[in-house]
């Protein structure tokens, strides 16, 4: 009798290894698909980046190459030759950050695609030429650039942000870009402890989020000199400074407008 029901146990759970077997088969099936899927995806955007930037790359950087390394090579020696590396990689990194802000341009606009409200009038995306760049505001790395991105408080919701994060320890020393004067040292609920210096040619500077404030309404500022500390104040997910270029009354990206 005990055999007879372990025999009718074993049976009635054997149709349901089947079932389990398939159900199995079709989960590695749509998880193989989905893995596919992601390697076209990632595929795809290669060969558009690499479109774009070959498409847009400026031809006076390969010019420049080229150019220099026909000297180097037709000369006798090295030291004849007037290539210099520092030159070199000082365009080269010009041309790194010339792509890299095309390239989170064309981001931007992808991402905020059928979103025209989320544009405010007062920012662009094009590119602002200076004669003299400004000098980098603060040590650290750019944890957020201009443009669009998803709300730092609201994952479900887009926005744009209108200035570049640079994010470091809390007390990292934060640098006038342009010289000019402090026309704001103040605080907000939003932009914490902030300056606003305002230079020639109608370019404005906001430095955001600051700990502390150096300088004050009317102060006369130098580019490169001290005039905060980095802070998290204001609405802020951690220390780091919200840096705004403006020329007229509009928004640009700032990583064009820095020797970075």
């Amino acid at each position: 009798m005990r055999q007879t029901e372990k025999r009718r146990t074993v049976k009635t759970s054997q149709p349901a290894s089947p079932a389990k077997g398939r159900h199995g088969a079709e989960q590695k099936k749509k998880k193989d698909n989905n893995i596919y899927l992601y390697i076209q995806f990632v595929f795809t955007a290669i060969i558009i980046v690499t479109a774009f930037m070959l498409r847009n790359t400026d031809s006076k950087t390969f010019e420049y190459v080229q150019e220099n390394y026909n000297q180097y090579f037709e000369t006798d020696t090295y030291l004849e030759s007037k290539f210099s590396y520092n030159t070199f990689m000082k365009k080269m990194k010009e041309e790194l950050r010339l792509r890299y802000g095309q390239l989170t341009a064309v981001f931007n606009n992808i991402s905020g695609k059928g979103s025209a409200d989320i544009y405010p009038s007062n920012v662009s995306l094009d590119k602002y030429e200076l004669e003299e760049k400004g000098v980098s505001p603060a040590d650290g790395y750019i944890s957020s650039p201009y443009g669009i991105r998803t709300n730092p408080f609201n994952s479900k919701e887009k926005e744009f942000h209108t200035g570049m994060d640079i994010a470091a320890a809390k007390g990292t020393f934060i640098r006038a870009a342009f010289s000019g004067t402090v026309s704001v040292a103040g605080s907000s609920d939003t932009a914490g402890n902030y300056i606003r210096i305002q230079s020639e040619d109608g370019i404005s500077t906001l430095y955001a989020h600051n700990q502390f404030l150096f300088v004050k309404e009317g102060d006369k500022v130098l580019a490169g000199q001290v005039i905060a500390t980095m802070g998290d104040t204001g609405l802020a997910t951690g220390p780091h400074l919200h840096f705004e270029f403006i020329a007229d009354g509009i928004r640009y990206n700032p990583i064009y407008a820095l020797d970075l």
